[in-house]
């Protein structure tokens, strides 16, 4: 498969897995809601952000695949995208305390957030590996 291929689907993917990181926590332990909310709403922007941008980035390198959007016009939206979704993914992490999250039953609730932060890093890597691809 041609990397002019593999990037955008990679992209897609990496969005789908952020997708599903952040909801995991919900779906697992139904219990946590008050608790949860204040952990994803830690930092400036709360991960709601990261959320956001990873469903316009589905969204940005579907078009570029299918042919709605210029190539290069998807490929370098799909990279600011993914750099700025990597980049509140960082400070989400950062910021958030983990002091409402000890009395969760489970301990992987405590790297849960640096999981989100390696998904999300896919994001910018597919998109640089396809705005090479086009370019």
């Amino acid at each position: 498969m041609r990397t002019e291929q593999a990037a955008p689907a990679l992209g897609i993917a990496g969005c789908l897995a952020v997708v599903v990181t952040l909801a995991l926590p919900y779906l697992v332990a139904t219990g946590w809601g008050a608790q949860l909310g204040r952990y994803y709403a830690a930092g400036p922007l709360g991960v709601g952000a990261v959320l956001f941008l990873a469903l316009v980035g589905a969204v940005v390198f579907l078009a570029g695949v299918r042919g709605r959007t210029d190539r290069t016009t998807a490929a370098g939206i799909s990279l600011a995208l993914g750099v700025v979704a990597l980049l509140v993914a960082l400070l989400w992490a950062v910021s958030a305390s983990l002091q409402p999250l000890f009395g969760f039953p489970a301990s992987w609730i405590v790297g849960h957030r640096w999981y989100v932060v390696a998904v999300t890093a896919v994001i910018p890597a597919a998109a640089a590996a396809y705005a090479r691809a086009v370019l």
